[in-house]
């Protein structure tokens, strides 16, 4: 759409003259082709840096005296009219054709850089017209006004710089990046000659997000028409290189390729050396997807009552009791015998230790096997009690909610497309957030994704919008069942749009209006209403504590004690069976059983008659 004053430029006059402001005559106001706000806006982009004005004005004609009298009550400074001043930058020319601004073109001193113009040709310019010929300008900035439209003169000085007509219709770069933009189907179009991929936007699913509901009210209210385009080549927003920066959109903005573009652009310290950013609409924070922590259900879930050290304590502790009866027994010939084995001795310290039935012959070691057995009394009550509180919830793995943890968990995690920034995302003076870009993988395509997330040992990088996590490539549903929100934020950034320097005032005004109206927040909170999935929110919920709701007991993990019963059982068959084929030798074991048997019976007959002595019983061990 165009409109016959957006920006200011300069002004054709003729007749060189000067006067002061209280020596021009009042004319008759007439409703002017240029409305007051475009005047003024012409008048600043022109004049950027001139505090006084040189004013060449053709024959006295009604439409040009009013144009003229416009200029007087918007201008903020002085003018010389009909008279001359270098000390003056900025040159004012008003005609109503284009045959009288070249004659006063003569007058001015184009070859000096700092010489700003403004011309206003009250009448249609065609294309031929003699004032598109830059060699009129030289070196000095000169902006072209008419009926039939708009015209800057570009400031490269390294090429042949020529006339760009200005209009309404605004060059914008986005790409599909939820919940900001759900742009994504694109067509081929030549833009100055160079094939580009355009977006469509013709229907409501893709013309949708948060920044594109934002940028729809901008355009409605600066009134401007649009072309949406996808940035080319291998980077989204750019990269800095030194003093340089290198691709993406921002490196178009700096091209005066497009006039905008928004994406989640970070108000960062490189994007706002490069390019103008705007009041930012939102905070975000960058956090990662971590792996929910899974219920335990080996058999080492018997193990969790006491920690690792205090089991390892517990094997030292015995290794060197079994070490000192055994040596002693060696030594001393009053110490039990049995202990001269040691792996007999082992043996009989953990079964004190556990309470189990052991030999009454403590003689000479009384002081050792019961203090042994006291402190075993006191260990088994502590797991047993522990144990027993273990076994009536779920037991899961420890949560993964610090970068320390993150580390020791030994996770990766990774993007598509280029190697992120890592000193936008990560504090790299910390000790731990600095090794975070030793864990990056680079991510082919979504199938890689999904691999990595089966094997259990990969995080998902992402963004918090609304306490709604959003990852930053497209993930399965069903990939991000078993993951949940890592609780430290890795990094927190303000979202703007980038614009070119005559956007930002008036986009700044508009975004400090939708942000002090709500209006921002109610596009935030509808479109993660509408486009946020299931699994999206689930992340945000822990499944690994109590939440209040009964469960069924299972046998996990009591179901690894059962394992051990069963399996200490088995083996105390086994040696019971291999001790009767010793006991035997060459007899049936029947017959060893039976003597067994009538043993037990002879010494209960004895013992209940009490008529046998110590000395001769046979069924003490």
């Amino acid at each position: 759409m165009k409109i016959g004053s957006l920006f200011g430029l300069l002004s054709l006059v003729i007749g060189q003259v000067s006067a002061g402001k209280e020596n021009i005559m009042t004319i008759a106001r007439t409703e002017s082709w240029i409305s007051p706000e475009d005047f003024a806006t012409m008048i600043e982009k022109s004049f950027r840096n001139s505090k006084c004005c040189n004013i060449y004005l053709s024959e006295p004609i009604h439409s040009v005296e009013m144009l003229f009298n416009q200029f007087r009550e918007t201008y903020p400074h002085d003018y010389l009219l009909r008279r001359k001043t270098y000390e003056c930058q900025g040159y004012f020319l008003l005609g109503p054709t284009d045959k009288e601004i070249e004659r006063a073109m003569s007058k001015v001193p184009s070859s000096i850089s700092t010489t700003e113009i403004l011309i206003i040709v009250d009448g249609e310019l065609r294309n031929d017209s003699r004032i598109f010929n830059v060699s009129l300008y030289g070196s000095a900035n000169a902006n072209v006004v008419s009926r039939s439209g708009i015209w800057t003169l570009s400031e490269n000085y390294l090429d042949p710089r020529f006339f760009l007509k200005v209009d309404r219709e605004l060059r914008v770069c986005t790409f599909y990046r939820p919940p900001v933009s759900y742009l994504n189907t694109t067509i081929k179009k030549i833009i100055h000659g160079t094939e580009e991929d355009v977006f469509l936007a013709n229907n409501d699913a893709e013309k949708d997000g948060i920044e594109v509901k934002i940028f729809l009210i901008l355009a409605e209210k600066l009134n401007f028409t649009w072309t949406l385009r996808k940035p080319g080549g291998a980077y989204r927003y750019g990269r800095r290189n030194g003093t340089q920066w290198n691709g993406g959109m921002i490196q178009l903005l700096r091209e005066r390729k497009i006039d905008m573009a928004f994406a989640s652009i970070w108000l960062s310290e490189d994007h706002n050396a490069f390019a103008n950013l705007s009041e930012p609409w939102y905070q975000l924070f960058i956090h990662f997807l971590v792996p929910r922590p899974k219920a335990i259900t080996s058999f080492w879930a018997l193990t969790r009552p006491f920690p690792l050290e205090v089991w390892i304590l517990l094997v030292i502790v015995l290794l060197i009791s079994s070490a000192y009866m055994y040596a002693r027994a060696k030594i001393d010939r009053n110490f039990p015998k049995r202990f001269r084995s040691f792996l007999i001795t082992i043996t009989e310290l953990i079964g004190r230790l556990l309470g189990t039935w052991v030999p009454i012959n403590t003689a000479n070691a009384r002081l050792e096997l019961h203090l042994w057995q006291t402190v075993g009394v006191v260990l088994v009550t502590a797991y047993c009690s522990s144990l027993a509180a273990r076994l009536a919830s779920w037991e899961y793995e420890d949560r993964i909610d610090t970068v320390p943890e993150f580390l020791e968990a030994n996770l990766s995690w990774g993007r598509k497309g280029q190697v992120p920034p890592y000193h936008d995302y990560f504090d790299m003076d910390d000790p731990y957030s600095s090794q975070l870009p030793s864990r990056y993988i680079h991510v082919m395509d979504d199938q890689m994704t999904h691999r990595l997330v089966i094997t259990g040992r990969y995080a998902i990088l992402g963004s918090i919008l609304d306490s709604i996590f959003f990852p930053e490539d497209d993930i399965m549903n069903e990939d991000l069942k078993d993951y949940r929100v890592m609780k430290d934020t890795v990094g927190q950034f303000y979202s703007s749009f980038a614009v070119q320097p005559w956007l930002l005032h008036p986009v700044n005004m508009i975004m400090l209006w939708l942000k002090e109206a709500g209006i921002t927040k109610f596009h935030l909170s509808d479109v993660i209403r509408r486009r946020a999935s299931f699994n999206l929110r689930e992340v945000l919920k822990e499944y690994d504590g109590h939440d209040g709701t009964a469960r069924v007991l299972g046998l996990i993990p009591l179901g690894a004690g059962f394992t051990t019963l069963a399996v200490g059982l088995l083996i105390s068959a086994i040696v019971f069976l291999h001790e009767l084929r010793r006991a035997a030798g060459t007899r049936p074991i029947r017959e060893v059983l039976r003597e067994v048997r009538d043993k037990r019976a002879t010494c209960t007959t004895v013992n209940m008659r009490k008529k046998v002595s110590r000395r001769s019983r046979t069924c003490e061990a």
